[in-house]
């Protein structure tokens, strides 16, 4: 472009307008995408271990004896000789094992989001108006 420079014409009211050019420029349009990246799926799986447990069990019996001289015993329908004894259970104590499931372990599970800055350099274009002016030769000669 010359270095000339326009001069605006003084504002007057008999323009005839011609029409209007627009000049555009581009806008970056931001559009975020998720975008899915991994999977993680859970499951709890059940094992099995064996364990022996300890247990003290009583029993309680009553405890029979006879004494020489004291007279005759019976058991049902046998009689205790003198001496001899006799032990008859009253009460057994057997082991009975149940089971209830307790929390051992609690593993929290939880998404977060973290935000990021990220730059992105985009070219734009954009429109100038580029006028030229040029001089008319009135001088030179019009065929005639």
């Amino acid at each position: 472009m010359d270095d000339q420079k326009l001069q605006a014409a003084p504002p007057t009211t008999d323009v005839t307008r011609i029409g209007i050019l627009e000049l555009r420029e581009e806008v970056p349009l931001l559009t975020k995408v998720k975008v899915q990246t991994g999977q993680v799926s859970f499951q709890r799986e059940v094992r099995t271990r064996t364990e022996t447990v300890i247990l003290e069990l009583q029993c309680e019996t009553l405890v029979i004896e006879v004494r020489s001289g004291e007279g005759t015993v019976f058991i049902g329908d046998e009689p205790l000789q003198p001496g001899e004894t006799r032990e008859v259970l009253l009460y057994d104590e057997r082991a009975v094992v149940t089971k209830q499931p307790y929390v051992m372990e609690e593993v929290l599970i939880g998404k977060r989001t973290v935000t990021e800055t990220h730059h992105e350099s985009i070219d734009l274009q954009y429109e100038t108006l580029v006028t030229e002016q040029s001089v008319l030769d009135t001088t030179a000669q019009r065929p005639s």
